[in-house]
């Protein structure tokens, strides 16, 4: 479905239609596992495409991925899990990792992703902290889980030695029944843990609720245009909060599904892309940004079937949307998002909008979002303020930090949910990201974002990567430090500084020049592929 226009598609959208899609009714209780997978298991659609790290593919129908994920409940029911019982996944991109996640929300459990990127520290945090009863993994990542884990071990093992009293994944699946009757939950029930990246502290247990596919529904049919005759390709992984939220809205509209066990370098997701027909991308700036290191000619060589471009993570900057604009045609559309919020502002594939290369975009349907200040009070056109959404129960994703009372109560303010991004809202309604509120540079009086410093950088050709902090200064309090990567070709020097220097001032503002650049070769950056400002300010 398409719109005409942003206005239209506020006019016309109510959370009925989200409920009605999805099979719900209200005051009914609702099984998850059900409304992704089983209301699509009467046909032999392809629901999953997986790519293993060597190439091979294997295919899962929805008629088998409901069976599969029955039988893992039945797995899980047979090890004395019940509904809120926290099941945890260590796994790999995969059929695995999704058939785990589907039998945990069908017997009432709460999932708790973990990524594979983690060590046994990180990971045995997670597992303490929520408490996992049950932890589901995989023999090429077994020995990051802690020595120490008192619960259950469920491992794929795929021809390698399982770990001492470990569960055979595959042939314990395979004994139970393929039939299953979900266990119901109510929608403010607890549906998954998603820890946040923990750049400030120890990484919280953001709640997500049983309602999270309904909050989510706007953005699957607004922002990723996702239909039932889609081929999409959600290049992060469900152990992620955008990866969970695109494979599973994804399976709930009945599309197909691609999931790629390797890394996706620029040079696999062309292949991908051509290989398989992508129609539909769900990906992250960094991937982006990637694919643009690589010449034209590359670029231009798949026979490629994309109709729509999605991305999330962090700001996409405006050079990013204007290449690809003139090398495939396509608009990427930048999407904000955040365990405590869904994915609540954008730009949005299935409306006929106006996309302002840099702008994070408009609210979505269904969505109240405002600049505020301390006091919660709204600010006007143009003021840079916290980034807020109103706590309405319709679109209820998030529910508190996992036992963290405090944490939980900090983030609500007079009836907003604020995690402390910043950023400004024009008169025509559209956001603009400023930053963290720890982010933003306070030089000489003036307030600096480092977005707009970043992506007047990045439009020298030059420059591949950029990240701008604030570095102490006893006469200005602080100063605008930019850290470079440079694209292959180019090496650092005095005078490609002064270049960078001038095109900051004639694009943003003279009080907002970088006065110290230091050439990098990579940028430190989160599992997901965020830039880590902390570590850079630690550096400057």
């Amino acid at each position: 479905m398409s719109f005409e226009s942003y206005a239209a598609a506020i006019e016309s959208f109510d959370w009925a239609q989200a409920h009605e899609a999805l099979g719900w009714k209200a005051g009914e209780k609702v099984s998850l596992g059900a409304s992704i997978v089983d209301r699509h298991a009467g046909t032999d659609r392809t629901a999953l495409i997986a790519i293993d790290r060597d190439g091979s593919e294997r295919r899962l129908s929805y008629r088998e991925l409901s069976e599969a994920s029955n039988r893992f409940a039945n797995l899980l029911r047979r090890e004395g899990v019940v509904a809120g019982d926290r099941v945890a996944g260590l796994m790999p991109r995969g059929p695995e990792v999704l058939i785990a996640i589907l039998g945990a929300l069908k017997i009432g459990a709460i999932y708790v992703p973990i990524f594979t990127g983690f060590g046994p520290d990180a990971v045995g945090y997670r597992l303490g902290h929520g408490q996992a009863k049950i932890l589901v993994t995989h023999s090429d990542v077994v020995n990051q889980v802690p020595a120490d884990f008192a619960g259950k071990l469920i491992v794929v093992a795929r021809g390698n030695a399982l770990p001492a009293n470990a569960i055979d994944f595959v042939a314990e699946t395979a004994q139970q029944s393929a039939q299953f009757d979900c266990v119901l939950r109510d929608r403010d029930d607890p549906a998954a843990i998603i820890y946040t990246s923990g750049s400030t502290g120890q990484p919280k247990g953001g709640t997500i609720a049983v309602n999270f596919l309904s909050a989510i529904w706007p953005y699957i049919t607004f922002g990723l245009d996702m239909r039932a005759d889609d081929i999409l390709w959600p290049t992060g992984d469900p152990g992620w909060g955008y990866g969970f939220v695109c494979y599973l809205g994804a399976l709930a509209a009945g599309g197909t599904v691609i999931s790629v066990a390797q890394n996706p370098t620029a040079e696999v997701t062309l292949d991908t892309i051509e290989r398989y027909g992508v129609t539909n991308l769900a990906t992250t700036p960094t991937l982006l940004r990637g694919l643009l290191v690589l010449d034209d000619e590359a670029l231009t060589r798949p026979k490629i079937r994309l109709r729509a471009i999605s991305s999330c993570g962090e700001p996409l900057n405006a050079k990013v949307v204007e290449s690809f604009r003139r090398v495939w045609g396509l608009t990427p559309m930048d999407h904000f998002g955040a365990t405590e919020y869904a994915l609540p502002i954008g730009n949005y594939n299935a409306i006929n909008m106006e996309v302002k290369a840099g702008s994070m975009g408009l609210p979505c349907p269904g969505y109240r979002m405002a600049v505020i200040n301390e006091a919660g009070a709204e600010l006007g056109a143009g003021e840079i303020g916290y980034i807020a959404k109103r706590a309405d129960p319709d679109c209820r994703y998030w529910l508190n930090y996992w036992n963290d009372a405090d944490a939980s109560a900090n983030l609500l303010r007079h009836g907003w949910i604020v995690t402390g991004d910043l950023g400004r809202r024009e008169a025509d309604g559209y956001f603009w990201f400023e930053g963290r509120a720890d982010d933003m540079i306070k030089s000489a009086g003036y307030r600096i974002g480092p977005f707009e410093v970043e992506s007047a950088l990045l439009k020298h050709p030059a420059v591949a990567e950029a990240a701008v902090v604030g570095k102490p200064d006893e006469m200005r309090g602080q100063i605008v430090a930019a850290y470079v990567v440079l694209r292959p070709g180019f090496a650092g020097s005095d005078a490609l500084s002064e270049e960078l220097v001038k095109a900051v001032k004639a694009t943003v503002g003279k009080h907002q020049f970088p006065r110290v650049i230091e050439y990098l070769d990579s940028l430190p950056k989160t599992e997901t592929g965020k830039i880590q400002r902390f570590a850079l300010r630690a550096r400057a």
